[in-house]
């Protein structure tokens, strides 16, 4: 009977410092939750920042485009001025503001894409 007591006293002195250290968190896996916290604030800090620069250039990019389109209307308005016959300069011309149409148009697209 002696021997079983002390068994049972034996095991229980064995799992009672077990149980505690399993309870409580060691440094090293505290550390390691205040570095990945770290990261991932880190992270959203960055994403943040990248949208916002994103939505400057995006910004940056409507105001190239007004001016672009401003000019185009300038160089159809001289246009209009070259002889009325038809010569290969203002066919030239002529070409010149239709790329410059095209590649505005091309550039609002993306814009009205990346916008969403």
């Amino acid at each position: 009977m002696a021997l079983k007591r002390a068994i049972v006293l034996m095991f229980f002195c064995a799992i009672i410092p077990l149980s505690a250290i399993q309870q409580s968190p060691s440094p090293g896996a505290q550390a390691a939750g205040s570095q990945a916290s770290m990261a991932n604030s880190a992270e959203n800090a960055q994403i943040r920042q990248m949208a916002s620069a994103r939505g400057d250039e995006m910004q940056a990019l409507r105001e190239d485009l007004k001016k672009m389109r401003a000019l185009v209307r300038q160089m159809e308005t001289n246009l209009a001025f070259v002889d009325s016959t038809q010569t290969p300069l203002k066919h030239q011309f002529q070409l010149e503001i239709d790329m410059w149409r095209t590649l505005i148009d091309q550039m609002e697209r993306r814009t009205q894409g990346n916008s969403r």
